[in-house]
């Protein structure tokens, strides 16, 4: 029984439905849909009608719950289901960040995507953009600012913002979907820009805004301890202006964003594509991850990437395989990850005697 994850305790809740429902449906296997509500209580359901009647909780469901060590699916003190392998659609954090993943190991349950490690590298920005750095990828300059210490002496906690130079674009450190980011052309804007960043997250990051840059996009499917992965066509969202928002890419505005494929950046196509995967290794993913970048003047910045990107970025593997072929290859990746741990030796016997023994 495939076990797809969705939902969450994350403000990416409503993205994580539909990539979850959009999963569902491609999965050729047996499958039962994990749906985390709001609250974190999870419901276990064989069909699911939209995403609205799962928000609002119409549909036939069954609370339930795991136990480490064990790989069934318990509703009460019931036994519901074996699962062979989660597939995990949840965005954010307690999902994306290795928490999740976490869980499934203690429980030796085999899971879809980037490791415990890799998952919550890839949702702290800082951290990310310190793998960049050393795997030799170019990042736009950038700081950190933190909570207590802005409240301490705000004037202070900004002097390294501000010798960025403005304008600078604030995000929130662990955080997805454009939420709490905003652009700052001075320092009245700075310092609304970081009290909205805050609300989100006890660390965010500062960093050198471009202007009339072109964003791209590359996802990397395969597993990064190995040689064969397959990295897709490059992908440029058109129609926004300094930055994609959340409507922008989910939203009401959502029509007013096309995407070119292949980007039209010309022969960086090629250098963006090799950087993708010089990435998704650094980071140490597995399965699916969508690699985001910046170009302006001939220049590649890495800015972001996203272990379990939305709907698990099938459009860009589109001239290569379906929706269903990606589903497969993540779950037969998920295996292989389980059978190579389960594999290694986990418990220690000491050769000499210990003393007094």
């Amino acid at each position: 029984m495939i076990a797809v994850f969705f939902g969450g305790r994350s403000c990416e809740h409503d993205i994580s439905i539909i990539t979850g429902l959009q999963a569902m449906s491609a999965c050729k296997h047996k499958c039962v849909g994990v749906y985390i509500d709001s609250d974190g209580v999870w419901w276990a359901a064989d069909c699911f009608e939209s995403a609205s009647a799962v928000r609002n909780k119409k549909f036939d469901g069954k609370r339930v719950h795991l136990r480490p060590s064990d790989n069934h699916l318990y509703c009460k003190n019931k036994r519901l289901c074996k699962i062979d392998v989660a597939l995990l659609c949840n965005h954010g954090v307690l999902g994306e960040d290795g928490a999740l993943q976490g869980l499934l190991e203690m429980c030796g349950i085999p899971y879809t995507g980037s490791g415990i490690a890799a998952s919550a590298i890839g949702m702290n920005k800082l951290r990310t953009k310190a793998v960049f750095k050393a795997a030799g990828l170019q990042v736009l300059p950038y700081v950190a600012v933190y909570h207590d210490k802005y409240n301490a002496d705000a004037s202070a906690a900004i002097f390294d913002v501000e010798a960025l130079g403005y304008p600078v674009i604030v995000k929130p450190c662990n955080l997805g979907s454009s939420i709490g980011i905003s652009v700052a052309e001075n320092r009245t804007e700075l310092f609304t820009a970081l009290r909205v960043a805050f609300e989100w997250d006890d660390c965010v990051v500062a960093e050198k805004a471009l202007e009339d840059f072109t964003e791209v996009n590359c996802a990397v499917l395969g597993d990064s301890m190995y040689e064969d992965v397959a990295v897709s066509q490059t992908e440029q969202p058109v129609g926004w202006k300094t930055f994609l928002t959340f409507n922008d890419k989910y939203a009401g505005d959502v029509k007013s964003v096309r995407h070119k494929i292949p980007a039209d950046v010309g022969d960086l196509n090629d250098v963006i594509t090799e950087q993708a995967e010089i990435a998704f290794r650094a980071v140490g993913c597995s399965g699916v991850a969508r690699v985001d970048f910046m170009v302006k003047d001939g220049e590649v910045y890495a800015n972001e990437i996203n272990t379990i990107p939305g709907s698990l970025s099938c459009a860009l593997f589109a001239d290569s395989m379906p929706f269903s072929e990606l589903i497969d290859r993540l779950i037969r990746l998920a295996q292989e990850r389980k059978k190579r741990f389960d594999s290694l030796k986990r418990t220690y016997t000491p050769i000499m005697p210990i003393a007094g023994k």
